[in-house]
């Protein structure tokens, strides 16, 4: 079994140009391997053809007892959520929304309990090891009876009862049933806040020939594209809203869902967890998305084509940044300067 004791959270990671396109986008995540042979996520002929990312999740043909009272869950390879980047208050933008769809294809055989939860994650400093364990995060159901990611804080939807899980306890009212056939989406939105301070950030060269993937690029005095990013310690919580979608039609979650972690000040990642054999369907990531615009919250279709595409960003009125010396920090309204740390 990997360490469950409980860890502090990762530190949001900086990114390369083409690593920041693929975030922005959507295009091509992959996932950790799954700890169990009897599942695998692979590629077809319908992904090969998809701008976005889609992964099939073949179960065995089989009930088989190996997997019977076990669940595993795996996490992206990359965020769809770059905090040092991404957060409204360093980006200028209105909003930011990230948004992922799994179609059900088979919820498990007769009288065999299966199912699967589906959401978010923030890593936790332990994931790594969780990820690189032989055993990776294999475990006895029965010791997560809610849906709960080992590699950190979760928000999750539960295929068994339809309910938001927020690290592990459901969200009061939160039931959204689906069934096999359904496609269910499930999304945040992290909103622009102008009573808070536009938090210091500096410019980062962008390599010439990659494709632009962030609403924060500009240009500096010598026409080289740039890209806002901020330092660690200097990001703060913006407000955000959590949504679940059944076949594009927009179900609300109210209250403050998972502001403890997925606040904005730290990178999101994707997570998938299944229990119990023959659970199939499709990850549907980017423009692979089926619902989110009409019948459903629109910018979960904007966030489904990336930025590119203005994906859920809006430019805000504050935005606008002043220029200072390339070796120092600077922020919009009410931001100071102080030194840069490279």
């Amino acid at each position: 079994m990997a360490d469950s004791a409980p860890h502090p959270l990762a530190s949001p990671s900086s990114y390369s140009d083409s690593e920041r396109y693929f975030i922005s986008s959507g295009k091509k995540l992959s996932f950790q391997p799954i700890p169990t042979s009897i599942y695998r996520l692979a590629q077809t002929t319908e992904s090969i053809k998809t701008k976005g990312t889609l992964w099939q999740l073949n179960p065995s043909a089989s009930d088989d007892p190996s997997t019977t009272g076990n669940t595993f869950d795996v996490v992206s390879n990359l965020p769809l959520f770059a905090a040092r980047y991404d957060n409204p208050l360093v980006s200028g933008n209105d909003s930011k929304t990230i948004y992922w769809e799994f179609e059900i294809t088979s919820l498990g055989y007769s009288g065999t309990p299966a199912g699967l939860a589906f959401g978010f994650v923030v890593k936790d400093a332990g994931s790594e090891a969780i990820a690189s364990n032989s055993g990776g995060s294999l475990r006895p159901y029965d010791q997560a009876a809610a849906p709960k990611s080992l590699s950190g804080p979760s928000i999750l939807w539960n295929s068994v009862d339809g309910g938001v899980y927020e690290n592990g306890t459901k969200v009061p009212d939160s039931e959204f049933q689906a069934k096999v056939g359904d496609i269910v989406g499930i999304g945040v939105t992290f909103q622009f806040d102008p009573s808070i301070p536009m938090i210091p950030t500096r410019d980062v060269n962008d390599n010439p020939n990659a494709k632009a993937g962030k609403f924060s690029k500009s240009l500096d005095t010598k026409g080289n594209k740039t890209t806002r990013v901020a330092e660690v310690k200097d990001l703060v919580p913006v407000p955000t809203r959590v949504f679940v979608t059944i076949n594009g039609e927009e179900r609300r979650i109210e209250g403050d869902v998972a502001r403890a972690f997925v606040s904005g000040v730290a990178d999101v990642f994707p997570v998938l967890m299944v229990f119990g054999p023959g659970v199939g369907g499709k990850v549907k990531i980017g423009e692979a998305v089926n619902f989110g615009g009409e019948g459903g919250l629109a910018d979960a279709q904007l966030a489904a084509k990336g930025n590119s595409a203005h994906a859920g960003h809006k430019k805000s009125r504050f935005s606008k940044v002043f220029k200072i010396p390339a070796d120092a920090w600077f922020g919009g309204i009410g931001s100071g300067m102080g030194t840069s740390s490279g």
